[in-house]
């Protein structure tokens, strides 16, 4: 009688490669799009300061819409895969006019000029960060992000 070893079948060593290689770049991907959605919240945390210190409430208002408005571009909004659109409305309250507030107001919000510049900054780069996954997300978005950093960092 004869000893036979029988061996489990493996799949094709360049399937395998193929395999682990998607997969590393999706965990790449994830954890780039994780960086970039702290980073949002943490630049969304200071315009909720900048609200908080309005002493007309119209002014907080549109200040908490952009705050929110910036949390969520730089986060869910980023879907790899997705059209890079923002919907009217976030785009809306990613728009400049933020550093001018509510135009109903008596006055304008009250903000340093470093503040306004922060400000746009990060609404401008936060209603960019959707779009990244049209192009190419690992390049693109931690500029972004880092820019948008860079941004509050400016103003702390």
């Amino acid at each position: 009688m004869t000893n036979v070893t029988v061996l489990p079948v493996v799949g094709e060593p360049a399937a395998e490669d193929e395999d682990h290689e998607q997969r590393e770049r999706q965990y790449a991907v994830n954890v780039l799009l994780a960086e970039a959605g702290e980073v949002g919240r943490v630049a969304a945390g200071w315009v909720r300061e900048l609200a908080a210190r309005q002493a007309q409430e119209r002014h907080r208002t549109v200040l908490e819409r952009a705050a929110d408005a910036v949390e969520r571009a730089a986060g869910r909004e980023v879907v790899p895969g997705g059209d890079g659109q923002l919907d009217e409305e976030l785009a809306y309250d990613l728009a400049a006019y933020v550093v001018t507030g509510n135009p109903y107001a008596e006055a304008l919000p009250e903000l340093a000029m470093g503040e306004r510049i922060a400000l746009v900054a990060v609404c401008a780069l936060a209603a960019a960060m959707p779009r990244t996954v049209l192009g190419d997300l690992e390049r693109e978005l931690p500029a972004l992000a880092a820019t948008m950093d860079a941004a509050v960092t400016a103003v702390l």
